[in-house]
């Protein structure tokens, strides 16, 4: 699965999912929608026979090896019905029969012998879906067929089987990652039991179905269609899919197997790009695992109620069709670039997670760290021009914060209840993951690490398998033990620290020690065995040299330095994952030196490494910003691009009313150097992708935090040609300047937009126009904003579009929060059930009397479902972070912002 990054950004992070329409700080006191896919690694042995209620996993003396689905589905109906034929085998005397089936209505449960009569069982629900079913006498060892009839009412917020209304139509969809399969239809949803499957599916006349496999036979008899699909290979129940309703097809040429875009009716014409683009990313991943695509099929289906970004579903990759859908006229080079790295995730899933996967969801991580790794290495070899390492460099920022608390956590676990498995999937699962193994890949070399995956991917193929079978496959390849250091990283939370003290002749003294914010002393010291790379020069040329750090500190004598001075070092040059620190003098020389010695992606981790240091307390408030000040002339467009954090967290941290006007004119200072070289408009239709994508982040930030006259006026006008032309604008523009044409707008422009949002036809249309409704500043505007943010147009995943834009101004912060209090069980009632837990996350920011009301409301019972109190944790310590970092740093950053407003 393809995570949603939230467009919120925690923390001191850019924005992630569209950089395009950048975040700021301020936007962190929202929920998080980012956290989309599951969890993992493997939990021993299953347990024996028990009570339905009593239960985590299914008895394994019970395994399947087939299973027919019939489902009636006419997505015009609230409900459908269905049955199921499973064929088991029974491996020793059970007391009952335990499959999973979540609040539907079993009509009839019979269990029939290879020999004999059928047995008719009672069936009892218990916890999380886990049913058991039995007639008062136990069952004998043999082979078995488990057939059930059923009938259920189709979700409505885009959770399992559901039903969504769109263009005047109605469709059905899937969404079974990680245990919703169960609410679907009987079956056995657990990633162990991995086995072939056949669907036929029943349809109205003029509707399509689509699923994992092609089709093999279709009838049609009183108005009814009766589709039946091809057996799948083995799978378990959570990547199976299904899609109904009047879809139409845009055919992928050039794949090893036939493809298609799948979309709702009227929208061939926005799949031209995505069946353009897909191709060679689907031959690279191809490439990279030596074998052919494994599946007989590649229908990617365009979503419109879907809150992940995608999801791997072999032969039905099921996508959000904002991420899939483009109109030409408006698409950026921004949504170009995350087409490109979902796909390619996707893809990556294919193999790794489909065709092996993981035996429990402890070792979800895996897949879903593997495929991110993967994906931006495959993304960025076919389109080099996008920038692809760029953006995973400024997301990686955002686990590194996470994993710089208390509230952190391992990234691998045992799982231990499979309530809210969704819940620990996010930045750490992703980026902490791919960062992990990434920093491994370049230890070994990437031919030695590709040799180890491969190996693994063989053993393992249409089986399960755990993490530790990836271990062994990769040391073996090696020749080198790579559980123990790998583990330091995997196995325990936080981020090391690495300090580098040079010493005479030419020797460096390396340290290491958990980074944590100042203040906060961890429980227990952790080491770690860390692939540090140093990079240095005596001033005559520049080495690098590389170690592992096993201890809490060695020597390390720099090769070619010959006992001369040090002039600059760059303890982290290789882009581990670890924070470091220099003294002073040396961390102001690698300032002074890095537009020359350092390259683009150094620069980039230079300046979060800043970030890290200002929070641990290791510099001072103005000299960050001094330090912060003079990339802004940078001419890496990506480096531009990821001072939006930091400025995001000098906002959230030290900017209160007084100093509002002293903060835009730093925000002017500090990226007017770049609006001059880049400018705030396309200067020539051949410019760098790198350059389309950084702009709309200038224009907004220059426009927004620096309230530059130019900036708006020039946003204004642009929204006025588009509303009058589409393509009249930049397309790589669009997302910004809509948004910030509401500004200083009026109740005619709101109600224009509001228009345009309920008759967009273009997917990608309705985020900046959600994200325009929440930027009107006028009062009463405001309230009509959040009042439609739960209006019936808003689609489960959007309800947190306007609140979200609106909280981008530090003064509607409040009201944003008191609008969450007040509204809690109307939007848990309309956002697909898992993301309640994270709503916490409202009463973020730096705002000592929200944080108490927050953890006052958030901790009543009624306000809390399972899962709550860990979001809350999180919420608290980083509020007291920011409050602590506002404490101690305010005064000196309040004096020298008013140096800088003094000095224009």
């Amino acid at each position: 699965m393809t995570r949603r990054q939230s467009r919120a950004v925690a923390e001191v992070a850019p924005t992630a999912q569209d950089p395009s329409r950048p975040r700021s700080q301020a936007a962190a006191v929202l929920v998080s929608f980012a956290l989309l896919a599951a969890l993992g690694l493997p939990v021993a042995s299953a347990p024996p026979a028990a009570a339905a209620e009593e239960l985590l996993r299914l008895p394994t003396e019970v395994q399947p090896s087939f299973q027919e689905i019939r489902l009636d589905l006419d997505a015009r109906k609230q409900d459908y019905s269905g049955s199921v034929r499973i064929d088991l085998r029974v491996s020793s005397q059970v007391p009952a029969i335990h499959f999973h089936g979540q609040e539907m209505t079993l009509t009839r449960v019979e269990l029939k012998p290879k020999k004999g009569p059928a047995r008719v069982l009672t069936a009892k629900e218990g916890n999380e879906g886990m049913v058991r079913a039995d007639d008062g006498k136990p069952v004998a060892p043999g082979e078995y067929t488990l057939s059930i009839d059923f009938t259920n009412d189709f979700d409505k917020r885009a959770t399992s089987l559901y039903r969504l209304e769109t263009g005047g139509e109605a469709y059905t969809f899937t969404q079974f990652q990680a245990i919703d399969a169960r609410m679907a239809f009987p079956c056995f949803d657990e990633p162990l039991f991995k086995f072939p499957y056949q669907a036929i599916v029943s349809v109205p006349e003029a509707h399509e179905a689509v699923s994992n496999t092609p089709i093999e036979k279709s009838s049609v008899k009183n108005g009814v269609k009766t589709v039946t699909f091809r057996k799948t290979k083995p799978l378990p129940s959570y990547l199976l899919a299904f899609a109904t309703g009047p879809l139409e097809y845009v055919p992928m040429w050039g794949l090893s197997v036939p493809g298609r875009i799948v979309v709702p009716k009227g929208s061939k014409h926005l799949a031209e790009t995505a069946a353009k683009m897909t191709p060679p990313l689907l031959k690279a991943v191809e490439a990279y695992f030596g074998s052919p695509y494994p599946y007989e099929k590649l229908d990617m289906i365009a979503v419109p109620e879907f809150s992940p970004g995608a999801m791997e579903n072999p032969g039905a990759i099921t996508y959000g069709d904002r991420f899939i859908l483009f109109d030409p006229k408006t698409m950026s080079t921004a949504q170009k670039r995350l087409f490109a790295i979902f796909t390619a995730h996707e893809l990556a899933h294919m193999w790794f997670g489909d065709m092996v996967t993981m035996k429990w969801w402890d070792d979800i991580w895996l897949n879903e760290s593997f495929a991110e790794w993967l994906g931006d290495k495959i993304a960025h070899q076919v389109y080099p021009d996008l920038e692809v390492d760029t953006r995973a460099l400024q997301e990686l920022q955002t686990a590194m914060v996470m994993d710089a608390r208390l509230t952190t956590r391992a990234i691998r676990q045992p799982v231990k209840s499979v309530s809210n498995l969704l819940q620990n999937v996010d930045a750490l699962t992703y980026k902490k993951g791919q960062a992990t193994l990434g920093m491994f890949e370049r230890f070994v070399g990437p031919e030695t690490f590709r040799k180890g995956v491969l190996a693994y991917m063989k053993k393992h193929q249409w089986g399960n398998a755990e993490a530790k079978d990836l271990w062994n496959a990769l040391s073996e390849a090696a020749k080198v033990d790579l559980h123990a250091p790998m583990a330091t990283f995997l196995d325990q939370a936080g981020i090391p620290l690495v300090r580098a003290e040079l010493l005479e002749q030419g020797q460096v003294r390396l340290s290491q020690r958990r980074f944590l914010n100042y203040g906060v002393t961890a429980p227990e010291d952790h080491l770690w065995q860390i692939p540090v790379t140093l990079r240095y020069s005596d001033g005559d040329s520049v080495r690098a040299h590389s170690v592992l750090l096993r201890e809490a500190a060695m020597t390390v004598t720099l090769p070619g330095v010959n006992g001369t001075k040090v002039a600059w070092l760059h303890p982290n040059a290789a882009g581990g994952y670890y924070r470091w620190s220099v003294d002073a003098p040396a961390l102001h020389a690698l300032a002074a030196a890095a537009p020359r010695v350092l390259d683009p992606a150094q620069r980039i981790g230079f300046v979060q490494n800043l970030t890290a240091l200002l929070g641990a307390g290791e510099l001072r408030g103005d000299d960050y910003m001094r330090l912060l000040a003079a990339f802004g002339n940078d001419e890496d467009p990506g480096v531009v691009g990821t001072l939006g954090g930091p400025l995001g967290l000098i906002e959230a941290a030290f900017v209160e009313e007084s100093l509002e006007d002293e903060y835009a004119a730093y925000v002017r200072r500090v990226l007017e150097p770049a609006a001059k070289r880049f400018g705030l408009d396309r200067a020539a239709p051949g410019e760098a992708p790198a350059v389309s994508i950084l702009r709309p982040q200038l224009l907004t930030w220059l426009a927004r935090e620096g309230r530059d006259e130019t900036a708006i006026a020039h946003a204004e006008r642009l929204a006025k040609s588009f509303l009058a032309d589409r393509g009249s604008v930049d397309p790589s523009l669009v997302g910004a300047v809509i948004p910030l044409s509401a500004i200083r707008g009026d109740a005619a422009l709101f109600d224009e937009y509001r228009k345009r949002f309920e008759a967009a036809q273009a997917p990608t249309d309705r985020g900046p126009l959600l994200d325009a409704l929440g930027a009107f500043r006028d009062a009463a505007l405001r309230e009509r904003a959040l009042a439609y943010a739960l209006s019936p147009p808003v689609r489960p995943h959007e309800v947190f579009d306007i609140p979200q834009s609106m909280a981008e101004t530090p003064a509607y912060q409040q009201q944003v929060f008191d609008w969450t209090l007040a509204h809690y069980d109307e939007i848990v009632k309309k956002i697909p059930p898992v993301y309640a837990v994270f709503l916490p996350h409202a009463g973020g920011g730096c705002h000592e009397g929200r944080i108490s009301k927050a953890k006052e409301f958030f901790s009543m019972p009624e306000h809390s479902p399972p899962g709550t109190e860990v979001e809350l944790a999180r919420m608290l310590e980083s509020g007291n972070d920011c409050l602590g970092l506002r404490k101690r740093e305010g005064a000196a950053v309040a004096r020298y912002l008013t140096q800088v407003a003094q000095a224009k």
